[in-house]
Parts: C-alpha cells; structure tokens; sequence
C-alpha cells in the first residue's frame, strides 16, 4: 500500500486538493495527517479535517490521522469512546504513544489502528490476543524523523519489522519526498536515516526489501516524480531520466534480462536495432553512465547501465548518463522490468 501525507497546519486550498487528486491516480490510495502539535483552535482543527475527510471519501481514498491521547481531549475524544471517534470520519488512527490494549482491541473492531512500532513488546501482542483484537485491522507504524542522524538504523528496522510480521501485523514506515521539506529541518520525515536524500521511489523499493509492506511519503513530491510512481504502478516500469534526449532509447521498450547482473543493468529489446560504432576515445563509465555496444561487439546494440564505477571499454559508446539523483534506483531494478527512459527537462 502506498499512502502520503497531508497536514492540518494551514487551511487546504485547491492546490492540495489537486494533490490528492494526483497522487490517487499515480496508484496511492491512502492519507495521513496529524492531529498533534498543532496550535490552532480544536474548532478549527476540526473543521479542516472534516474537509480533508470530505474530499478523501470522493476520491475513494483511507486517510489516517496521527493522535496521541492528550491531543484527543484537547479536541474532545476519548479513546475509550468508539462512537464518538468514528464521527472523525477516518478510515483509522495512529496512536502514537503508549496506550492500553484494551483500548487498541474496542477500536480494531470498528476501525484501522496504527501503533507506533517502536513501543510494540510481546506482551503487547499476549494481551491484543487476550482481548480479542481484531488483527485485519491492527497495524504497527514506524515514526518518521525530520533531524538529520535522528533516524533509525536499517538492521534494527529490518528486525522489529520481522518480528512485527511473525505477530501477524502489517508494518508502515516513511520515506521523505522531493519536494518542498516540512519542519524545522527541512531534512525530509524519513523513518530510516539511510534513506535521507534518497531518491523517493528507491526508498520505497528499499523498505519492501526490509520487509515493510506499506510506505507512506512523509513530504510532498514533485510532479516528475509523481509520474514516475505513476509509471511503477501501473506498468511495473522503472522511469530513469538522462542528461540528454536520446531518441533512441526514449522512443524503444526495454526490458532487464531475467536476472540481476553485479555491476550493469543489461537491458534488451525485441526489435531490430540500429548499428553503432565504438567511442573514437574510450571514457570510464561512472555510475548511471548509459552505453550501447558496438558493431564490433559479440551482443551488439545492447544497452547497459553501470551500477557502479566501470573502467573505459573500446567496444561501446556512451549515449549518456542517469540523473544522479536516480542512480539509487538501479539496484532495485528486478528481472524482466520494464525501463523508461526520459529526457531531463532542466
């Protein structure tokens, strides 16, 4: 599942509403928003969720709201009041500090909970089964953090996130975006601090490889990159940018070999290519540097892309090289996907 965020700080304008509109149909299908930390009246806080609900529930998409206990008094809830809750209007709630599990197992039964899964412990987990939760709906959520080397370390992630999966919960972690930055900061809400800078749809793949099946982009992303999650979504299909136009390729469907080669990605394509004459002064081959083999070349007309530092060959010619931005997307690129090349627009 992939979810992104909307925040109640400030009245919603249409732009955020083109937000949703957009993000809902690049292949996202779930909100959130935070009901804590904000210093406005509880009227007005609840009123601008009301509209964010509104306008989620016509583009059919979940929206979850970040709470802790004291900021529900403040607004006039109660945990312990389900029915009440419920005329939030949200798909779920994150409860984000300790609570009593009798309390998560009411809610389980009436909507999504997410629990902040860095206070999950095993007796947590004997007691939701005491008090007859409903696991469909219970979800461990991992915090985001917006201070640089504040983010938790990938091994530690990777194992809570096993030991989560083994209780039978889902897991939810954060990636930052690429666009304007939220907070103090301005560093990205990321859950890993691996992931810092990192391109969003790579940190995306990466947390699926850490065996967290749900990611949530903790800022905005940009329109380019929208379309590139677009691309993923629908086509399977990796979006990589160039520092030039390159008709060739832009305008050919290309696809991996059925297996993850070390230092290239080896791409292939069904129909007959053009011939190509081998680089008059051979050029080291730096990371995201795109060639074609030549003529002269046993698989001539092939396609590669270094994953890593390569020396100079005799038998290829660069055509160009992958935004630097991106290169962290090639070690996610799998067998048989499908690869889109675009020029970048600067």
């Amino acid at each position: 599942m992939l979810g992104f965020s909307v925040y109640l700080d400030k009245d919603l304008t249409a732009d955020d509403h083109n937000y949703l509109l957009g993000m809902r149909n690049a292949g996202f299908n779930e909100v959130f928003t935070s009901l804590t930390g904000l210093n406005d009246e509880a009227d007005v806080i609840l009123k601008r969720l009301n509209q964010l609900t509104g306008w989620c529930k016509d583009l059919e998409l979940k929206i979850i709201a970040d709470v802790s206990q004291d900021d529900l008094h403040r607004l006039g809830y109660d945990l312990d009041d389900v029915e009440k809750l419920k005329t939030l209007n949200v798909t779920g709630l994150r409860i984000n500090d300790q609570v009593l599990m009798r309390f998560v197992s009411k809610l389980s039964k009436s909507m999504w909970v997410s629990l902040n899964a860095i206070y999950l412990q095993p007796e947590d987990i004997t007691h939701l089964k005491e008090e007859a939760a409903n696991f469909d709906h219970i979800r461990a959520l991992f915090d985001f953090y917006s201070q640089p080397e504040t983010g938790m370390a990938d091994d530690w992630f990777e194992e809570k996130n096993r030991w989560l999966r083994k209780c039978n919960l889902e897991t939810a972690a954060f990636i930052a975006g690429d666009r304007v930055k939220r907070g103090s900061f301005f560093a990205g809400k990321t859950t890993l601090e691996s992931q810092r800078g990192i391109y969003p749809l790579a940190a995306a793949l990466n947390l699926k490889k850490l065996s967290c099946s749900n990611v949530i982009v903790g800022d905005r992303l940009t329109s380019e990159t929208i379309k590139t999650f677009a691309r993923y979504t629908k086509d399977y299909a990796i979006t990589l940018h160039l520092d030039k136009k390159v008709p060739f390729l832009e305008e050919n469907e290309w696809h991996n070999y059925l297996y993850v080669a070390r230092d290239i990605v080896r791409l292939h394509n069904e129909d007959e290519l053009p011939k190509f004459e081998a680089q008059d002064l051979p050029l080291d081959r730096l990371v995201g540097t795109v060639t074609v083999n030549s003529s002269e070349n046993l698989n001539s007309g092939e396609i590669r892309i270094a994953k890593r530092d390569l020396p100079a060959s005799q038998k290829v010619r660069i055509l160009g090289k992958v935004d630097d931005s991106e290169c962290s997307l090639l070690s996610n690129i799998e067998p048989g996907q499908k690869i889109v090349f675009k020029n970048l627009e600067k």
